[in-house]
């Protein structure tokens, strides 16, 4: 079963979220980042699905999530932000990056895929 944590500190995305959800997938929501960490202590999620909230502190918790786990899918969904923030954000080499409003379809995809390339299997 593939385990995707999701870190939303804002519930207007829930519906999106609950798609998500199915017989193969054990999804964990996370309203703020102490949430985020204790599920990670609990293990390593085939993907994190992370809602971008304050540019400092989400840089900062992300880039040392990065270092400790160089290769997690990590798909990074928030609002339009200006040229600069972006390119930083990029540098985490997110799986994915999203900007709000999204495709509930466009979200799917994106998680389907990072599972697939996260499967050894291929």
């Amino acid at each position: 079963m593939s385990r995707i944590v999701i870190h939303e500190p804002d519930p207007q995305h829930d519906e999106s979220f609950a798609l998500l959800a199915s017989k193969s997938a054990d999804v964990v929501v996370c309203r703020n980042r102490e949430a985020l960490v204790d599920a990670l202590g609990v293990g390593r999620p085939d993907v994190l699905v992370y809602v971008l909230s304050n540019s400092t502190e989400d840089l900062g918790l992300l880039a040392q999530l990065r270092r400790v786990a160089p290769t997690l899918p990590i798909i990074l969904l928030g609002g339009p932000t200006d040229l600069t923030s972006r390119r930083v954000f990029q540098e985490l080499k997110p799986t994915y990056y999203g900007v709000f409003p999204l495709e509930d379809s466009e979200l799917k995809d994106a998680v389907q895929g990072a599972l697939h390339r996260a499967d050894p299997r291929g």
